[in-house]
């Protein structure tokens, strides 16, 4: 995967429901997961069940999150 543009699962707070956020970059390289970079965040790297490349259609549906999830590589 090249540098693209993609959406990012959050799982939401106290306030906050979980939902979709859009102005990532991913891309992969050797090592597991995903690179996603943002302005407003630090550079991280996911596991591939958190990013899509394809706008979702309801902000609020959740991925398929495995069992015994990891939320982030590091």
């Amino acid at each position: 995967m090249k540098r693209e543009r993609c959406w990012v699962w959050f799982r939401g707070g106290l306030n906050e429901r979980p939902h979709w956020v859009s102005g990532f970059y991913g891309s992969t390289d050797d090592q597991e997961g995903i690179l996603i970079q943002h302005p407003s965040y630090r550079d991280c790297r996911l596991p591939a069940w958190r990013v899509t490349q394809q706008e979702p259609s309801d902000p609020h549906a959740a991925p398929d999150i495995p069992d015994n999830a990891v939320w982030q590589l590091f």
